[in-house]
């Protein structure tokens, strides 16, 4: 008859063994079907359809101004052509349908260099809208983090300035060091197309989920734990992957937008898409909000 944890020799508890043993242990006793139960129990029973489609309409009337705060922020960098090709590459079209992508990040570039020529009202009403978007974006996250204390104005006021200035930054520095990586990695495996590609879709991939975490991490008024906000950002990132073939496989088979609107299709499909995409977050912030009570309804490994 086994022993106890303490009866067993301690050489087990280093072995890899030891290690693969308790490292199942802990994958069984996370209960999955709860844990994915509760997340969809929540989206469904507290309405987070309606504060989806709330933040779409919202990030519709934020996102020139908001892209163009960003285009001021990045272009005080010497690099800035080459990393706005990066953002292209590993950002935007991870971001954005498919098969509209390209159409959709230009017209935002187009309008977000028209929002500079705008004078000293428009600008205030520009910032004013962007800061909106962020204190609704900072609501929804609250509500799921099932926090009821808002941040004083002047917290608020540092947290908006970080995310909209020294977050494009950090996410530039990451996408340039990971672009170089890649770069290099390339010459080394250019003789394998699909080794390239899945190379390219893997650093997409990790960059969003970063963008994601971060915003788990830093947005809501509430201690949110490291690693759930980066398993939240992996779900986030994954779940934008899945979400833009199943909408471009949409789009191919069941093509009702373009033959209804035309030319004029790109606006509802994109309309569609900021509905789907805050869905996607805030299942993200739901995975990352769940975790830890999840972890304790499990208990410590045996």
């Amino acid at each position: 008859m086994a022993g106890n944890a303490a009866d067993r020799p301690l050489a087990a508890h280093f072995s890899p063994f030891g290690v693969h043993y308790r490292v199942l242990m802990t994958i069984d006793q996370f209960r999955w079907r709860l844990f994915v139960a509760r997340i969809f129990r929540r989206f469904s029973e507290e309405n987070f359809d309606q504060i989806s489609g709330s933040l779409a309409f919202t990030t519709l009337l934020s996102l020139v101004p908001l892209v163009a705060i960003f285009l001021a922020v990045l272009s005080v960098l010497p690099c800035f052509i080459g990393m706005m090709n990066h953002f292209d590459q590993y950002v935007i079209r991870g971001l954005l349908p498919e098969r509209s992508a390209a159409l959709i990040a230009e017209h935002i570039v187009q309008f977000s260099q028209k929002a500079a020529n705008v004078t000293v009202v428009g600008l205030l009403v520009l910032i004013v809208t962007v800061y909106l978007l962020l204190m609704t974006i900072e609501r929804a996250f609250n509500h799921v983090w099932a926090v009821t204390e808002s941040r004083a104005w002047w917290r608020r006021l540092r947290l908006y300035a970080v995310v909209l200035a020294l977050w494009p930054l950090l996410i530039a520095a990451v996408v340039i060091a990971v672009s170089y990586a890649v770069t290099i990695s390339l010459g080394l495996v250019g003789e394998l197309p699909w080794l390239s590609d899945l190379l390219l879709k893997v650093t997409g991939l990790a960059v969003a989920a970063l963008f994601f975490a971060g915003l788990y991490f830093a947005v809501p008024n509430a201690r949110v734990a490291p690693r759930d906000a980066l398993w939240a950002g992996l779900f986030a990132a994954a779940g934008f992957l899945l979400m833009q073939k199943g909408f471009g496989l949409y789009l191919v088979f069941f093509p009702s937008y373009t033959l209804v609107y035309g030319a004029f299709a790109t606006l509802p499909i994109f309309l569609v898409w900021l509905y789907l995409s805050w869905a996607v977050v805030l299942l993200g912030a739901l995975v990352a909000a769940t975790l830890p009570e999840s972890r304790r309804s499990a208990g410590p490994p045996a």
